[in-house]
């Protein structure tokens, strides 16, 4: 067994078995595959939840990269237009991802919490920036999940298995099959007009990225106002119920105490009154 067929079947394996599948992948391994073949990390739970839905809804997948390639290219044409009218899309398409890995997570008897959803929404957003995070996405090989910063390219080096295996789809048919590196890497277009230049994908990758994210920071930003002001509300009103509640207590006990102290006066009087009378009908010495 060789490192690529290792890492397709750890990967696919239950995570909770993830540990088990290594021992035992390397132990029937050879010198050296056995060693990076231990050497291989467990992925996070959304990470090892991305991979099964690299495998087993690849529709989805290709449609991330299918959004990604229209999207950088209006972008390195500055086609703010195009941009404009792909926003409802890649929003749909980001809630489609949360929602398909969702129930990824269920057919596996698992659940993706809200930060885990914010997570899958992440990596896709790098993948649908960077070329590189879109191939880490598709390879089911993460080990933890994808984010863009908004300038140059994403850092995958500690976020995929072994990103020698890595598979980086740049366009074309021809080109898709390619190994990152590998010999094909630069395609055989020699040049043609038609290609963009790297330059100008970068700048484009990192303008798109710094609006990815700031329209996140925004939207977080603005979630967490909204939370602040609800709990802020929430205390508010508890407050406010408390303070009704110790108001109308202490209005019971002050109207019980003039009740009280109107029924003593009564009884005052009228201690005063039967002596007033005791001392006019007693006779006088």
């Amino acid at each position: 067994m060789d490192l690529d067929e290792a890492v397709t079947e750890l990967y696919a394996a239950p995570l909770e078995e993830f540990v088990a599948v290594r021992t035992r992948l390397a132990q029937a391994a050879g010198r050296p595959a056995a060693a990076e073949i231990k050497a291989l990390r467990k992925p996070t739970v959304t990470a090892w939840l991305l991979n099964q839905l690299a495998r087993e809804h690849t529709d989805v997948v290709a449609t991330v990269d299918d959004l990604g390639r229209r999207m950088r290219a209006a972008q390195a044409a500055a086609d703010m237009t195009a941009l404009r009218e792909l926003r409802p899309e890649r929003d749909a398409v980001l809630r489609d991802c949360v929602a398909a890995v969702r129930d990824v997570a269920e057919e596996h008897g698992r659940s993706l919490s809200q930060a885990g959803a914010d997570e899958v929404s992440a990596t896709v957003i790098a993948a649908l920036a960077d070329v590189e995070s879109q191939a880490a996405l598709a390879s089911g090989m993460l080990v933890k999940t994808l984010s863009y910063s908004g300038f140059g390219e994403v850092d995958i080096d500690d976020a995929v298995a072994t990103r020698a295996r890595l598979r980086v789809v740049t366009g074309g048919d021809d080109e898709g099959g390619d190994d990152a590196g590998g010999d094909d890497a630069g395609g055989d277009d020699e040049g043609g007009t038609d290609a963009a230049d790297p330059d100008e994908h970068d700048l484009a990758a990192s303008a798109l990225a710094r609006a990815e994210a700031e329209h996140a920071r925004v939207t977080h930003e603005a979630q967490v106002r909204l939370q602040t002001a609800e709990a802020e509300l929430a205390q508010a009103t508890t407050e406010l119920q408390d303070a009704e509640a110790a108001l109308a207590a202490a209005r019971e006990r002050a109207s019980a105490a003039r009740q009280e102290a109107r029924r003593r006066g009564r009884e005052r009087d009228a201690a005063a009154k039967r002596v007033a009378e005791a001392r006019r009908g007693s006779p006088r010495s």
